[in-house]
């Protein structure tokens, strides 16, 4: 029996349900980073460190068939992305939430590169600094906030938060919240799931802080989970301020 053709199709499947990922680069060429140099996200309001490189413009989106496209998802497939045309700098410039004309995360970014030492090393105290943890550095764990902010749209429907698609850690319901206190470090998938699911994954290292905000999406039948990682300094803030 021939198995090329389900071969063939089983691939097709598989890169349907990934996001669509669209380039458009300089004239210029730069090399390709190597998998363990760090690529940094900035905002749209972030400044570009001085010197920095125009690489390309970036769009991500919804290829028609993609299901694998939470926020987490498509933030690593631009770094990715990044790191395969010789950026280290992916500045997001739009983002679009799953919504009726689509389930997926969108963006639009534009990519650049730096390799200035001192400015790389301003990029990484920054990023400390927006997710310093107020843990003692004596404790022996690490805490991972789960909230969501109250609001009218999709507030009837709770959804249960699991870990690795497995045990249940807790239930987040407008304008409720909980927290996970964990030991077991390394990297983690927590799951929110409906008859829909979305994801975000983390690194967990020993007495940090770590917070997911959620919410819910609505499609035209069901409610689709909405959760991604945001930086400490935002959420301590959002987290404090429900009751």
């Amino acid at each position: 029996m021939n198995k090329t053709p389900i071969i063939l199709l089983i691939a097709l499947f598989l890169h349907s349900c990934s996001p669509k990922i669209r380039s458009s680069l300089t004239d210029t060429k730069f090399p390709q980073l190597e998998d363990t140099e760090q690529v940094f996200l900035l905002g749209r309001e972030d400044d570009i460190p001085e010197n920095s490189l125009f690489v390309g413009d970036l769009k991500i989106g919804d290829s028609g068939f993609t299901t694998d496209c939470g926020y987490e998802t498509v933030i690593e497939n631009a770094k990715l992305t990044a790191k395969k045309s010789g950026a280290n700098l992916v500045q997001l410039v739009e983002i679009k939430k799953p919504g009726f004309e689509s389930t997926c995360y969108r963006i639009k970014a534009k990519m650049y590169r730096n390799i200035q030492t001192e400015k790389l090393i301003d990029l990484i105290n920054e990023d400390e600094r927006r997710n310093k943890s107020r843990l003692p550095d004596s404790v022996n764990y690490s805490v991972v906030y789960f909230y969501r902010p109250k609001k009218f749209n999709g507030s009837l429907i709770g959804y249960k938060i699991k870990l690795n698609n497995d045990s249940i850690i807790g239930r987040v319901r407008s304008g409720e919240k909980f927290e996970y206190r964990t030991s077991n470090y390394g990297k983690h998938t927590f799951w929110g799931v409906t008859e829909a699911k979305d994801s975000v994954v983390i690194n967990i290292k020993k007495g940090q802080e770590y917070f997911v905000k959620c919410g819910i999406n609505m499609g035209i039948a069901i409610g689709r989970p909405d959760m991604y990682l945001i930086d400490n300094k935002i959420g301590i803030r959002e987290y404090e301020q429900i009751k």
